[in-house]
């Protein structure tokens, strides 16, 4: 189902981002222990699963109208794998095809939300660590602390205040509250809704 589920979200992504399918397969292989497991439009969880965009700044951003929809691919990466893992959890993060670059956050290292945006280079740094619910779809902001810094893996209180998981700051059905520049998304660690993937621009 999931393989399935891959391909024809990727044959979708490919057209909207006007990139051949083969092109965003090989330009996701930029670390040697990631491995693309889903691929789509970055989207709200709302109803009507709106697209996300980028605004000039790099930074994702929501306008509402479909405009310039964001694809990217859910790269699994081992190297974010723990023994601790959760189950039916993957970690891994979000890779922007067209921009060869992963997003990522500006202000990771502040204890206390909210963060920001932005594109950066493909690593296993904790700003781009991201964390899908292999159940639901559900994908979340999460930066946990590596064990060996001396916290438990899936502390993450240095980083993100001991609130788990982020999500784009959003009202209780899920639509984006902007209170930024740029139209540019936050995120928090309360009021907040996950990501999804999409496979049409919404």
């Amino acid at each position: 189902m999931f393989a399935s589920l891959f391909t024809l979200v990727l044959a979708v992504s490919a057209a909207v981002a006007g990139t051949p399918t083969e092109e965003l397969v090989a330009r996701a292989s930029t670390t040697p222990d990631c491995t693309t497991k889903f691929a789509g439009i970055l989207s709200t969880n709302a109803t009507t699963r709106k697209s996300f965009t980028l605004n000039s700044a790099g930074q994702v951003a929501y306008l509402g109208t479909g405009t310039s929809p964001l694809v990217v691919q859910f790269q699994q990466c081992t190297s974010l794998q723990k023994t601790n893992q959760i189950p039916n959890t993957s970690n891994g993060r979000l890779f922007v095809p067209s921009q060869g670059k992963c997003i990522g956050t500006t202000n990771s290292g502040n204890a206390a939300a909210p963060y920001y945006t932005t594109l950066v280079k493909c690593g296993n740094g904790v700003s781009q660590r991201f964390r899908l619910n292999n159940q639901t779809n559900a994908i979340y902001w999460y930066p946990y602390v590596p064990i060996q810094y001396g916290r438990s893996a899936d502390d993450g209180t240095f980083f993100q205040g001991g609130c788990g998981q982020l999500g784009y700051k959003s009202n209780n059905v899920g639509t984006p509250v902007i209170t930024h520049t740029g139209e540019q998304i936050t995120l928090e660690c309360s009021s907040k809704s996950a990501f999804f993937l999409s496979n049409k621009a919404a």
